[in-house]
């Protein structure tokens, strides 16, 4: 008895403290602290139907996707995974005691390392304590029995989850979706056997296997899986076969890089995991193309950049957005021309005639687009008209239409001045207007002041929407405001209707511009800065398109306006869109009117208005029609009669409406001629918003038939048929104007530079 009981406890202690050891000793270490932590994972951002744009790298300089659960995980990887790093998984306890044996014997044999013993528990903990070199024996140990812990503390298949979603592949790949993405650019769910062992073969030495730079390194071990697969049963000798033969093809997919203006954009915002945007994948690739083809044609003409937004009016959602031709492009391609802001122009007119309607004012008013100018703290204002003419009588349509300056200064003039459009731009969302609306002035009107394209766009939008305002938004469900109104909507529908008629665009456009449609679409364009940006923005119920073309340099390009820069852009974008959802126009809201008019004189025509020889039909909101033409109208010819201020123009070779207006006078030989303009004393300011600078300067005698000479000595003086004028430059310039019966006349000017 007693020898037996010295045998027992000689072999029940040492027995006895192994398991205490086992199932004890574990509870004396704590788990790696990563465990318990989620890794963060690589920020994706997605087209709005899931389709990837990009994929950030983490701070760790890793790809890491957002982790998979067991349910998700393909069987074939499960299975290539443990016949390639522990067989006996399921059923060790966390350290494999047998493979340690056979690691310590072929160790012993050879004199050097071999062969690990390492459990998908042991990794495990390895990568997330973050210790993957200089581990000593001592930490080895701590290891073994952290990974003790784990197999009593977690199910197999939490282990096995875990270990997939952090393990590294190589190349940047963390986790096994990176990696199935990465290598073969497709989801876990479409691996074959081959790529399940292809991708398990990669963990044990990344860098070694690197198929990128020796795609066959990987080929024996992915065959070992294989055939470990075959073995385990897991794969039948058909399906061996067949994942022998496979080829390899590779598929490098680094996260993507589709929409790069949209994704810097959003990466000023906190995100993490996915990012669902609101893009049109195709849509935006589309309108890519189109930027590229347009400036391929314009290239002999200076134009080397373009931007381009489409935002659903609807939701207020951006479909696509390109802020360059190409990101990479050595003309500043990185530069996001939807987002710098450049000064757009007469594209903010129709937020100035708006304005207008909402206060009375209807498409029939008459403007008087005649000189004018306007005293300022740094000189005198005078706006010119895109062409150097001047139009006469014009109603709002076809000033607008037209995109005539002198008549939507005065117009803005007529509401209160700058401080009004101003006020109304910000409600809309222009954030780039922080100057007073003394530093604009009444050129604020036709653009000389810098927007960004999105925000103007999303202006356009609420014009869309008939004056219901959303704010603009790239990520999908991340606009939780609820539309308001901010405009007339009375209003909004008329400049939706002035801005579709393409006859009212004829005097500056032509019939068949660019911005003729074969549907309906309202339009409007923009030209700044001698030529240096031109715009054209629009829109239909459904889509609002705005497009800005010019060089970031801010050199003017040789004579490109909106008609001919952006608009080919704009026209192709919005046609894409109609063939893939037709545009349907807005019904006509029950407040609207229509009657017909003298162009002449915004008039009403009815049954007893005298025969006019020129109508149209025009809308009005209810109660605003204009009053009825009567005979003290016209002159015995049907001429309508016009008031004294436009005997000038009549006379001139601006007078476009010839022998359909008349303005009675007195004979002008009668009276003594004088200088019109300049008046004596005025001080210019050159202004690069205007068209040449503003520095072409009309010398004008009254009446206009007077027969003068001018000269100047310090200015040549130029003609363009019987109209005189000079190109100014900075300095002090006296023009002498001579008669034919001896009699002379002086008058002088002070030309300031435009200020730094």
């Amino acid at each position: 008895m007693n020898r037996r009981r010295r045998w027992i406890i000689a072999l029940g202690l040492p027995l006895l403290g192994a398991g205490l050891g086992w199932y004890l000793l574990p509870w004396c270490v704590s788990l790696p602290p990563g465990l318990e932590i989620p890794r963060t994972a690589s920020v994706r951002y997605l087209a709005r139907d899931g389709a990837p744009l990009r994929q950030l790298l983490t701070a760790e300089g890793d790809r890491v996707s957002e982790e998979v659960t067991f349910a998700e995980l393909p069987n074939f990887l499960i299975q290539a995974t443990l016949a390639a790093e522990d067989r006996r998984f399921f059923s060790h306890g966390g350290v494999d005691l047998l493979a340690v044996a056979r690691a310590f014997r072929d160790n012993a044999k050879t004199g050097r390392v071999v062969s690990g013993a390492s459990t998908i528990h042991q990794q495990l903990v390895k990568v997330a304590s973050g210790r993957m070199t200089g581990r000593t024996l001592g930490v080895k140990f701590q290891e073994a029995l952290q990974a003790r812990r784990l197999a009593m503390a977690w199910s197999r298949e939490e282990v096995l989850t875990a270990y997939l979603n952090r393990i590294h592949y190589g190349n940047l790949l963390t986790g096994c979706a990176s990696a199935a993405s990465g290598y073969f650019n497709k989801p876990l769910r479409d691996l074959t056997v081959a790529e399940s062992a292809f991708l398990a073969a990669l963990p044990q030495s990344p860098s070694r296997f690197n198929p990128f730079r020796d795609r066959d390194a990987v080929r024996p071990r992915q065959e070992r899986i294989l055939k470990a697969m075959n073995e385990l049963g897991h794969i039948t000798s058909e399906q061996l076969r067949v994942a022998l033969a496979e080829p390899l093809v590779l598929q490098k997919f680094t996260g993507g890089f589709a929409a790069p203006h949209v994704v810097e954009m959003l990466r000023t915002e906190p995100s993490a995991g996915t990012v669902r945007t609101t893009l049109d994948a195709a849509l935006q690739r589309h309108v890519e193309q189109i930027i590229a083809t347009r400036l391929a044609a314009l290239k002999d003409r200076h134009v080397t950049q373009a931007a381009a937004v489409v935002i659903d009016n609807a939701t207020g959602e951006v479909l696509a957005l390109a802020g360059s031709r190409d990101f990479f492009a050595e003309e500043g391609g990185q530069i996001n021309g939807a987002w710098v802001p450049h000064s757009p122009g007469s594209a903010v007119k129709p937020f100035t005639y708006q304005l207008a309607f909402e206060r009375g004012f209807t498409p029939a008013s008459m403007l008087a687009d005649l000189p004018v100018q306007y005293p300022t703290s740094s000189g005198v204002y005078r706006p010119e008209n895109y062409a150097h003419r001047i139009y006469g009588p014009v109603t709002c349509r076809d000033a607008l239409g037209n995109s005539f300056n002198i008549s939507a200064v005065k117009l803005l003039m007529n509401l209160g001045g700058a401080e009004v459009l101003l006020t109304r731009l910000h409600s809309l969302g222009l954030t780039t207007l922080t100057e007073s609306a003394d530093h604009y002035g009444l050129g604020l009107t036709i653009g000389n002041a810098p927007v960004r394209l999105i925000e103007l766009a999303n202006a356009y939008a609420c014009l869309a929407r008939l004056g219901e305002w959303r704010p603009w938004s790239m990520t999908l469900g991340a606009v939780s405001e609820k539309p308001r109104r901010l405009l007339d909507r009375d209003a909004c529908y008329l400049i939706a209707d002035v801005l579709s008629d393409n006859q009212a665009r004829l005097l500056t456009f032509g019939a068949n511009s660019p911005l003729r449609l074969p549907f309906r679409a309202a339009v409007k364009t923009g030209t700044s800065q001698t030529y240096r940006d031109n715009w054209t923005l629009g829109f239909t119920p459904e889509y609002t398109v705005a497009v800005w073309a010019g060089n970031f340099d801010n050199t003017p390009m040789q004579e490109v306006t909106g008609v001919t820069g952006a608009a080919p852009i704009w026209r192709d974008i919005l046609m894409h869109l109609h063939e893939h959802r037709p545009s349907v126009w807005y019904d006509e809201p029950a407040e609207i009117v229509r009657a017909r008019i003298d162009p002449r004189t915004g008039k009403m025509l009815t049954a007893q208005s005298p025969p006019a020889r020129l109508s149209r039909e025009e809308v009005f909101i209810k109660g605003e029609l204009p009053p009825a033409a009567t005979r003290q109208d016209y002159d015995d010819r049907g001429r309508v009669i016009l008031s004294s201020e436009y005997a000038s123009w009549v006379r001139s070779r601006d007078n476009w409406l010839g022998d359909l207006v008349f303005c009675p006078t007195n004979d002008a030989s009668e009276k003594p001629w004088r200088i019109a303009h300049p008046v004596p004393g005025t001080v210019i300011q050159l202004d690069p918003d205007l068209p040449g600078g503003g520095k072409r300067l009309l010398l004008e005698a009254e009446p206009s038939n007077a027969e003068v000479q001018w000269s100047c000595e310090t200015l040549p003086v130029q003609h363009d048929g019987p109209q005189a004028y000079v190109i100014l430059s900075p300095g002090r310039h006296t023009f002498i104007a001579r008669a034919a019966t001896g009699l002379v006349q002086r008058t002088h000017v002070i030309v300031q530079d435009d200020p730094p």
